[in-house]
């Protein structure tokens, strides 16, 4: 391009001036703007509960929603039933000899369980005799608990010491000493209430027991024995 053409297309650029007509319209779109988009979004919002003074009202708005959430929390969770948890210390027993008793002691009452491990003959029964009267003890104290069913009872497997087992003839094997522990859920006995739905689900309450006839003598006796029955 020649010196003459370029000099040309400056002069006709600055006759044009774009950029001081854009500074001098700029602030007043820019404030029209900001009026318009303003004014629209505050007729558009809603209005607030919530008090717009200060910052004493965050610690406010945060309680408010504290509360609502535990009010929230307390309608959505079902009671809980009361229970008292019990873990004894390991005892030198087997779990599967354990295991006999903490059967024998599910679903009764832990005055009856106290009495069932008091005339027992397993030689570990005098230690879960006093686990038992510790726990009710304590929940009786502690909690408050009246009434209390032995719910769940399990074992649990303890320490197996490995030792030698001496043998005839120089020969040797393994001996084990082994431990367990047991544990219990102590709840509080529903009251209980006799109704006719209640005793009706009794087992058994259907079943019609056959009365007593004395013997036809035109029937006949098939498949009869050598003895009486009575």
């Amino acid at each position: 391009m020649s010196s003459k053409s370029i000099t040309s297309l400056v002069s006709a650029f600055k006759t044009l001036q774009p950029f001081p007509l854009a500074r001098q319209h700029a602030p007043t779109m820019v404030a029209a703007c900001k009026l318009h988009t303003s004014s629209k979004r505050l007729a558009d919002l809603p209005p607030s509960d919530r008090p717009t003074i200060g910052a004493s009202s965050i610690f406010e708005n945060l309680e408010a929603d504290k509360k609502a959430t535990e009010q929230v929390t307390e309608q959505a969770i079902p009671h809980e039933e009361k229970e008292y948890r019990w873990a004894s210390a390991n005892f030198k027993t087997s779990p599967q000899k354990l295991n006999k008793i903490a059967r024998q002691l599910r679903n009764l009452k832990v005055e009856d369980a106290i009495k069932q491990m008091e005339f027992s003959h397993k030689r570990i029964s005098n230690k879960v005799l006093h686990n038992l009267a510790f726990a009710n003890k304590n929940a009786k104290e502690q909690k408050g608990f009246e009434n209390l069913v032995v719910s769940q009872a399990w074992v649990g497997k303890g320490r197996y010491i490995k030792r030698i087992k001496p043998h005839g003839r120089g020969r040797w094997g393994i001996m084990h000493h082994k431990e367990a522990h047991i544990k219990f859920i102590l709840k509080e006995a529903p009251s209980q209430e006799t109704s006719k739905e209640q005793k009706r689900n009794i087992r058994g309450w259907h079943d019609n027991k056959k009365v007593w006839t004395s013997m036809v003598e035109n029937k006949p006796i098939y498949n009869g024995k050598g003895f009486y029955n009575w």
